[in-house]
């Protein structure tokens, strides 16, 4: 036996590997979907083989094939801005996820598993300094790089941004290879996990 064949996940192990929470992935044993073993002490263990074919079953492998786009979700309620960040990163070769509405976004992010979140801090539902924190206390996006693209330039406004968990800033109205820059940067070295 192979150490491939012997490697065993905890559910939360596997519900890392497949960016989902570790209740899917026991919901999922439940529903026969992964096959699993039980401790004596009553925790699933799943093997790292069946954990690859449940994975190839429902295509959950990385995107991070080489022919894969990086996804940018960005939110902002001001079309203008919405149009011009999106003809900017489109020419750069990013698939783009647009929101407008404050409310989808903690639900499109859940989905669409962006790489980076373009945010915008002010909008008329909800202020960005709630979104930002719901995205942070969620699993599925906590280690999403953030950064906060917004007209606020006062010091204690920015200081209260990166407090509710951006990871950069970049002040409206910006040039274009400034916020080219900006996101490469933040895509190459992701979030700390942790």
């Amino acid at each position: 036996m192979s150490d491939q064949e012997n490697k065993a996940y905890t559910t939360f192990e596997a519900a890392k590997i497949c960016h989902v929470t570790h209740h899917s992935i026991k919901n999922w044993i439940k529903q026969g979907l992964i096959k699993a073993s039980r401790t004596p002490g009553g925790h699933y263990r799943i093997l790292e083989k069946d954990l690859d074919a449940f994975r190839e079953q429902f295509d959950m492998f990385p995107r991070d094939k080489a022919d894969s786009k990086k996804r940018i979700m960005i939110v902002d309620d001001d079309p203008d801005a919405l149009a011009l960040m999106e003809k900017i990163l489109t020419d750069e070769g990013f698939e783009l996820i647009k929101v407008s509405n404050a409310t989808e976004v903690g639900l499109k992010a859940a989905q669409m598993s962006p790489d980076l979140i373009l945010l915008d801090f002010l909008m008329p539902e909800i202020d960005g300094f709630e979104i930002c924190k719901a995205l942070r206390s969620s699993e599925l996006t906590q280690n999403t790089p953030i950064m906060a693209v917004t007209c606020l330039t006062k010091e204690q406004d920015i200081e209260r941004i990166f407090a509710c968990g951006a990871d950069e800033y970049l002040p409206k109205p910006f040039r274009a290879e400034q916020m080219l820059e900006k996101v490469h940067e933040l895509l190459g070295k992701g979030r700390p996990v942790g």
